[in-house]
């Protein structure tokens, strides 16, 4: 009989399901698994602070550039290269169930026939809230020769494209940027631009060699100047072996330890050993005195901005804007906000 477990999914993005998310399909295969409003444990992610509300065993998860802050999560799941004991396990986005399907064509896509090219390099870039040297080197590779821009940011192809996979499979290379550079910090975006059969140019995690085999695609880190960066790609761009080359070349240099299926089981081995501790030695972080004291003063920060002039406009912003701005609406309101930000 399955040991019964009641879990809830707090403060992650808007469009999240739970039924969906490889943490509660994995916990299915070996848990009687209830979504409950009273749970044991709790998923969180960075997309609120809700979680403060419930003294439970807490499971952090980050998408995004942000450490876990481990006086408040029992345990955390995200891009930092580093071991805490039982209590952290590195699992970058492009793992998750909506990349998945990415993942795979890029492991395969050094089997496949090149495919036509017609273009020479695409841009596909929705969010504006990002680091400066995106937009910078976009500016120096255009003076080579023109961008496709697919996204809503900097459109130039009458709209945003509905199929990012089958735009990005029309040109040689792709602009694949991250929002910001932190080691560790790579995301789907090169892992989607390997999966379109193209010639990635990227920057954003410094240790990305780590992972990626850089015969494969065009590592900005590796450069000094965006001149340098330009240099290189025509360097490809005019040496029709060196691409076909690069095209050739597995992405990554680990193929078996970094696989979907080593990193799901590595996943499921690292949730299966918290549910399986009993519950009263599950917790991690400090819940007596100076613990208590630190979640204390985070709910006071917390329920004081949510009080203030700033966090109302926010509420109002994500509840009215922010679904209409993903959809490429009230661009110029965002970027005054961010401005004033």
């Amino acid at each position: 009989m399955k040991k019964h477990i009641r879990i809830k999914f707090v403060d992650f993005w808007d469009d999240f399901v739970p039924e969906k998310n490889i943490f509660y399909q994995l916990l299915c295969r070996h848990y009687d698994v209830e979504l409950s409003d009273t749970p044991d444990y709790i998923f969180c992610s960075v997309f609120g602070e809700e979680h403060l509300r419930y003294d439970c065993v807490k499971i952090f998860y980050t998408g995004e550039n942000q450490c876990p802050d481990f006086n408040l999560y029992d345990y955390a799941l995200g891009f930092e290269h580093m071991t805490l004991g039982d209590r952290y396990m590195r699992l970058p986005i492009c793992y998750l169930n909506r990349y998945q399907e990415s993942f795979r064509l890029m492991q395969e896509k050094h089997t496949q026939p090149a495919p036509t090219k017609t273009g020479f390099c695409s841009f596909v870039v929705s969010n504006n809230n990002a680091s400066e040297v995106r937009e910078l080197f976009y500016n120096h590779l255009s003076t080579y020769k023109a961008i496709s821009s697919g996204g809503r940011y900097k459109n130039n192809v009458g709209g945003p494209v509905a199929d990012k996979l089958a735009f990005e499979l029309k040109h040689k290379f792709s602009i694949a940027f991250e929002n910001s550079s932190y080691p560790g910090y790579c995301t789907e975006k090169l892992v989607q631009a390997f999966a379109a059969q193209t010639v990635p140019i990227y920057w954003g995690d410094p240790t990305v060699a780590d992972t990626f085999n850089e015969e494969a695609f065009i590592n900005c880190n590796r450069y000094s100047s965006w001149d340098e960066v330009v240099e290189a790609v025509k360097r490809v761009d005019a040496d029709d072996e060196l691409y076909a080359r690069m095209l050739g070349t597995p992405a990554l240099k680990h193929p078996e330890e970094d696989s979907i299926e080593a990193k799901m089981e590595q996943l499921s081995a690292f949730l299966c050993h918290i549910m399986d501790l009993p519950y009263e030695q599950a917790t991690r972080y400090n819940r007596v005195y100076w613990g208590r004291r630190y979640v204390k003063r985070m709910r006071q920060h917390a329920k004081a901005y949510r009080n203030s002039l700033r966090g109302i406009a926010e509420r109002l912003y994500m509840k009215y804007f922010w679904k209409h701005r993903r959809k490429g609406i009230l661009w110029k309101l965002d970027r005054l906000i961010k401005r004033f930000a």
